[in-house]
C-alpha cells in the first residue's frame, strides 16, 4: 500500500487509536456463531461459500458498506494494519488468518464497487492477501447478519466490532475498532487454542 490514498489511510488509523485506550476483546464465546450456509460473491465477482471459506483456520469478520462515512473507513485502516502486520510476521505456525468483510448494502455493494473502495484505500485483496470482501443477495447475506448479531436494519447504524474466531474450535470473541493490529493477530493465534 503506497501513496497519497494509503498515507491519508494510515493517518486516520492512528489519529483513532491515540483518542484512547484500545478496548479489550470480550470474553471467549463458546461455541460462538452458529455459521450459516450461505453462497457469497467476493471483490472479484468469484462465487464463495462461507463454510468453505471458514473451514479450519483464524478468521477476523467484520461488517461494512462502501457508502459508509463513519466506522468503515477506520475498520479498514486496521484491517490493512493488521494485513502488515501478519506479512511481518510471515511465516506463521498453522493456518493463516483469514479477514472477512462482509456487505451491509446488496444493492450498492458489487463487486466493481467493491474494488473501488479497495482501490481507494490502497488495499490487498483475494486468496494471496488472505482478505476477501464479500457481497451477495439479500437472503444469503440476512443469515450471515444474524448470526454474527448484526442489525438487518440501517447499514449506518451497524456495529464496529471484529468477531475473532476458529470456527472448529468453536472459540470466539469480539474486539474494538481500536484494538491494536498485534492485539488483534494475538486473539487470531488464541483462537485456535
Amino acid at each position: 500500500m503506497t501513496g497519497p490514498s494509503a498515507k491519508k489511510l494510515m493517518a486516520f488509523a492512528f489519529c483513532w487509536l491515540t483518542l484512547g485506550a484500545a478496548a479489550q476483546a470480550d470474553e471467549w464465546i463458546h461455541p460462538g456463531p452458529a455459521l450459516p450456509h450461505a453462497q457469497l460473491v467476493d471483490q472479484d465477482d468469484k462465487d464463495r461459500s462461507l463454510d468453505t471459506l471458514l473451514r479450519d483456520r483464524p478468521v477476523l469478520v467484520n461488517f461494512f458498506f462502501t457508502g459508509c462515512q463513519a466506522v468503515c473507513p477506520t475498520q479498514t485502516a486496521q484491517l490493512a494494519l493488521l494485513q502488515a502486520e501478519i506479512a511481518k510476521r510471515q511465516p506463521l505456525t498453522g493456518p493463516q488468518p483469514l479477514l472477512l468483510s462482509v456487505s451491509l448494502d446488496p444493492y450498492g455493494d458489487t463487486p466493481a464497487s467493491i474494488r473501488a473502495y479497495a482501490e481507494r484505500f490502497g488495499l490487498v485483496l483475494g486468496d494471496k492477501g488472505n482478505w476477501l470482501m464479500l457481497s451477495g443477495r439479500q437472503e444469503e447475506l440476512s443469515a450471515v447478519w444474524k448470526a454474527f448479531d448484526q442489525d438487518n436494519g440501517d447499514p449506518s447504524q451497524h456495529a464496529s466490532l471484529f468477531w475473532i474466531g476458529h470456527p472448529t474450535s468453536k472459540r470466539w470473541t469480539r474486539a474494538d475498532v481500536t484494538t491494536p493490529p498485534s492485539v488483534l493477530l494475538k486473539l487470531l493465534t488464541e483462537a485456535t487454542q
